[in-house]
Formats: C-alpha cells, sequence, structure tokens
C-alpha cells in the first residue's frame, strides 16, 4: 500500500453496482491505494494523486468498469475514502 485510505464509505449509487455484483469493490480499492491507476484516467489527474501521495493532498481515481464510472477519493488527511458513481453514469 501506498497509502492508508482511512475509513471506507460508499454512495448509496455505487453500493446498488456493489451489491449488484458486477464490480468488486476491493479490487478497486486495491488498486487505489497501489496506486495503480486505470488506463481510461485523465493523466494530469494521475499526475495530481502520484503528487498527492509524495506531497500530501487528496488522492483520486477513476475508473472505466462494466459500463460504469467509478470515483474513489482518499481525503488529504488519509482519514476517509469515498467511492462514488457520477451522475452521468
Amino acid at each position: 500500500m501506498r497509502f492508508h485510505p482511512g475509513t471506507i464509505l460508499a454512495s448509496p449509487d455505487a453500493q446498488a453496482i456493489f451489491e449488484s455484483g458486477e464490480i468488486d469493490p476491493q479490487e478497486l480499492l486495491r488498486h487505489h491505494v497501489l496506486g495503480e491507476w486505470d488506463e481510461a484516467m485523465e493523466e494530469d489527474l494521475i499526475e495530481a494523486s502520484e503528487k498527492a501521495i509524495r506531497d500530501g493532498g487528496a488522492v483520486v481515481s477513476t475508473w472505466q468498469v462494466s459500463g460504469y464510472t467509478i470515483w474513489i477519493r482518499t481525503d488529504a488527511g488519509r482519514e476517509t475514502t469515498i467511492i462514488d458513481v457520477p451522475l452521468d453514469s
């Protein structure tokens, strides 16, 4: 692990997708805390998250899985990680 995720929370929309069994949230979280970014993730977001891991700051990753976009955000204090689905997914 490159950083600690803190308490892990999922939005109701993300939770519904996970409960359907289409996406394994543990796998996405594993990649997130290891800094193994989705190849569809924008380069500027990768650079910002790498800097945040090194220097402090919020770490954000996005994932394109099973037709959904999943966002994972760990706050700068490493107290909370939130998994969410944007409204347009």
